[in-house]
């Protein structure tokens, strides 16, 4: 036999508990307006004075300590005492994942197109738990998929990109940072990762401006750095240092594509925001306070009930 898990959503209305004795107490003594007259007075004197209404008679009763009963039910009640719902609603993992896929000419007959797409199969199957989008670009960039939850997708489209996919040459990763941002704006994620994929050509300070924005904007820009097999004739070889400025410049980590283990490290968790957290984790929870507060009813009620006079 398992206990229930509870929590307290709000805790710090538990200070209120001790609060409450302490207020009934005070009442109670403040009740009795005769209390500071028996010090000072002949007890004589003190009935004729009460007698004649000069002084107000003590009145003994449960009160305050009625009084002190709903407030502490309150207290608990405002706390949040919950345990877990097993019927709560599944949430769709809003912390999505763009590949920025460079499919330039210096990529494509570099000799490394084979790594690189072993290197995106591998990271699509480590962020099999968050929704995936991919960008291919070269001098132009194409969104060949929004973020989806379908992981084969993705992975249907990687296998087959070749020289032949894109219809224009060069190499502009600026443009696809800007197009990754403005889906990544659109689909609302809460924590995105953008990771590129790249032999490091075309990366300047557009595109590590561009980074550098997007950071502030709460992306994170990690990459996979393509090396090539050897420098295909008039293109530019294999810049590993001009990928790690983008990268630095948007917070993230670079890995090589040759190494898939070193891949593990880039989606790495990042921790939300506290209140984010908070409200996430109240969704979890079945809240037993409006329950527990409702029993404040049953004191208040008592007093109001008839009294004889």
């Amino acid at each position: 036999m398992t206990l229930p898990e509870f929590i307290l959503l709000r805790p710090l209305w538990l200070l209120g508990l001790p609060l409450a004795p302490v207020a009934a107490a005070l009442v109670a003594r403040r009740a009795d307006g005769m209390a500071e007259w028996r010090a000072v007075v002949d007890p004589d004197l003190l009935e004729a004075m009460r007698l004649r209404g000069h002084v107000t008679p003590p009145r003994s009763g449960p009160d305050p300590w009625l009084m002190a009963l709903a407030l502490a039910l309150l207290c608990a009640g405002l706390a949040g005492p919950a345990n877990r719902d097993h019927h709560a609603p599944l949430l769709r993992n809003r912390d999505a994942l763009m590949i920025l896929f460079d499919l330039s000419p210096s990529m494509t007959r570099g000799g490394g197109l084979d790594d690189a797409q072993a290197a995106v199969s591998r990271l699509i199957d480590i962020g099999a738990a968050r929704p995936a989008g991919l960008i291919v670009y070269a001098g132009e960039s194409f969104l060949a998929s929004i973020p989806t939850d379908d992981p084969a997708a993705l992975q249907g489209m990687i296998a087959v990109t070749d020289s032949e996919t894109m219809p224009v040459g060069g190499s502009r990763p600026d443009r696809a940072l800007m197009m990754a941002r403005r889906v990544l704006a659109d689909a609302a994620s809460v924590a995105p990762d953008v990771v590129l994929v790249s032999d490091g050509g075309g990366m300047g300070p557009v595109a590590a401006d561009v980074a550098r924005q997007m950071a502030a904007d709460g992306i994170r820009i990690s990459g996979i750095f393509v090396p090539q097999d050897a420098p295909p004739y008039g293109l530019p070889a294999a810049m590993a240092e001009s990928l790690q400025a983008v990268v630095e410049a948007g917070g993230g980590e670079m890995a090589s594509a040759s190494d898939l283990a070193s891949i593990g490290t880039l989606l790495s968790a990042r921790r939300k925001p506290q209140q984010q957290e908070a409200d996430l984790r109240a969704l979890e929870y079945r809240d037993l306070g409006p329950w527990l507060a409702a029993l404040a009813l049953l004191p208040l009620a008592l007093l109001f009930r008839r009294r004889q006079t």
